[in-house]
């Protein structure tokens, strides 16, 4: 399953998903698929939850083969959700396409780079019929709106109206906003994409060149793929989302520890009727809904100032349930973890993104996500820490899981029995009372030795944190512009807005190497004034 997760969430999925946005629309995708990849963990929350409590067990005899069987609710819902995934296949097989969404009033900045470039050489004119080519292929097609202008005009006809009027004056200055990096400086108009079939270098065999014998000899084709890693290896901005991809991990553990540790804890202690999943799911809407008020919210905001408080506040959220080891303090741990998540990991999405290279972006998110490597060693911990700091009765507890709960009177012998078995426990034994009781939870149990759960909770607090300290001491090369010869590129400088930068302030003090800066073109060369009157110095880009 996590190989699985790894190809499609990480890999294809998030390279699919930027080649059918524009840079515009590229935030509000992500942000998006974000709260939709929310809404089916909750939904799936919520249907575990009135599975456990409203439908019973079900059992095939041994007529069935390897199918025989108890079935709890919780392995219907694992069978349900395979259904899911078999449709799912032939839906993507059947109508899925790759193909790639361009507008020429939104194009990336690789695109708009090489129609500056050859203005610089003087050939525009000649080669802007080359250009518009190699950015809009022959075969493209004018993209099928899913809302039609007929029911924009309905459901917003000021902004309609508005736009309309302005399409005229807009035609005359669409060449010179498209080249316009700044994007509130464009005009408003109604996107014009263009759809096309998304091209490869070489799509059949016989199309390969005898230039390219990689591609022909297997081998030589490994080789390639390893000369590609070890170029993604020589880029900076890899190792930038490599070192914040392992220093977030300690606080990425509560996603394992909700995952792995709240379940068992909330049930061992407060029984079976408890809305574990339901709780669970506090994080997941909260998840579906806030990441587009957020991002509204914060738009034209430096990453990191959004980041580090997420991290923060996340990082501190377990404390709420190491202090109220209830459900209570499970509920608001989860809120808290969801302000801190919602407010960091979209963010970094969207940086990770914005870093990732042209034509390698596949290669890129997989590095991006290389503490995923630790999720397995993340699972083992935290079932040690869960045997440990909560331990499980089961003594009191039937081989599928059920407490031994319900008082039964079998040839005038009283012993308590779960829902498929008898447990060998009689209510004489759990106390004096005179009138016998069985055990609904772990509490309950007279043979349970009691732990001390905010022992866990607080060492995941501690844990946590190591993420946004490691985040703070790596900063100044996450956001970049400094040299390596300036303290290692900031990391070994201190000054107050240096310390401040842990809770997000701006470094704005001027690196060492500020003073040699220079605009990126190709094949040109630039004079750059020192601070230093009358000196200069010339740089030259090949």
């Amino acid at each position: 399953m996590t190989a699985g997760e790894a190809v499609y969430r990480i890999g294809i999925y998030r390279v699919a998903l930027k080649k059918l946005t524009t840079p515009l629309t590229r935030p509000l995708a992500f942000a998006v698929s974000y709260a939709a990849w929310n809404l089916s963990s909750a939904l799936a929350d919520v249907v575990v939850d009135k599975m456990r409590n409203s439908v019973s067990d079900f059992e095939l005899d041994e007529s069935y083969g390897w199918l025989s069987g108890v079935y709890t609710p919780i392995r219907q819902f694992i069978v349900v959700t395979w259904v899911f995934v078999i449709i799912t296949f032939f839906i993507a097989f059947c109508f899925l396409r790759d193909e790639t969404v361009i507008d020429l009033d939104d194009i990336d900045d690789y695109d708009t780079s090489s129609q500056t470039c050859q203005e610089n050489r003087g050939g525009a004119d000649n080669n802007d019929a080359r250009w518009m080519n190699s950015v809009v292929p022959h075969d493209a097609t004018p993209s099928i709106p899913m809302i039609s202008r007929r029911i924009l005009k309905k459901w917003f006809p000021k902004q309609f109206t508005m736009v309309h009027s302005h399409e005229d004056e807009e035609a005359d200055q669409r060449q010179m906003n498209v080249n316009d990096p700044d994007p509130t400086n464009r005009l408003i108009s109604l996107p014009n994409y263009k759809v096309y079939r998304t091209k490869y270098a070489y799509e059949s065999q016989e199309q390969v060149p005898t230039s390219v014998p990689a591609l022909r000899n297997p081998c030589r084709g490994l080789l390639k793929v390893i000369k590609q890693i070890i170029t993604i290896l020589m880029i900076q901005n890899t190792w930038k989302v490599l070192i914040f991809g392992f220093a977030s991990f300690s606080v990425a553990m509560q996603w394992t520890a909700s995952e792995i540790v709240l379940p068992p804890f909330l049930e061992r202690r407060y029984g079976e009727s408890i809305p574990i999943y339901t709780i669970q799911s506090i994080n997941l809407f909260g998840c579906l809904i806030m990441p587009p008020i957020v991002g509204a919210l914060t738009t034209g905001t430096e990453d990191f100032q959004i980041v580090m408080p997420g991290l923060w506040i996340m990082a501190c959220s377990p404390i709420f349930i190491a202090l109220l080891p209830n459900v209570f303090g499970a509920c608001v741990w989860q809120l808290v973890l969801t302000i801190g998540e919602v407010l960091w990991s979209p963010r970094q999405d969207s940086w990770t993104a914005s870093l990732a290279p042209i034509g390698m972006e596949g290669f890129f998110f997989a590095f991006g996500s290389s503490r995923e490597l630790f999720g397995p060693l993340g699972d083992v911990v935290m079932g040690a820490m869960n045997e440990k700091y909560n331990t499980n009765c089961l003594d009191c507890r039937d081989q599928y899981g059920h407490f031994c709960q319900n008082l039964s009177n079998s040839n005038g012998t009283l012993q308590c029995v779960s829902v498929q078995e008898s447990c060998g426990l009689f209510p004489s034994a759990l106390g004096d009372d005179t009138v016998p009781t069985c055990p609904t939870t772990c509490l309950e149990c007279p043979t349970w030795e009691p732990t001390d759960p905010s022992a866990f909770w607080y060492l995941l607090t501690l844990f946590s944190i190591l993420s946004p300290l490691s985040v703070w001491v790596f900063l100044p090369f996450l956001r970049g512009g400094r040299d390596r010869n300036d303290g290692c590129y900031g990391v070994f400088r201190m000054s107050k807005r240096r310390l401040l930068g842990i809770c997000g302030a701006k470094n704005d003090a001027r690196s060492s190497y500020d003073h040699v800066r220079a605009h990126e073109s190709f094949d040109s060369e630039f004079v750059v004034s020192d601070d230093r009157p009358g000196v200069s110095t010339e740089l030259e880009f090949a």
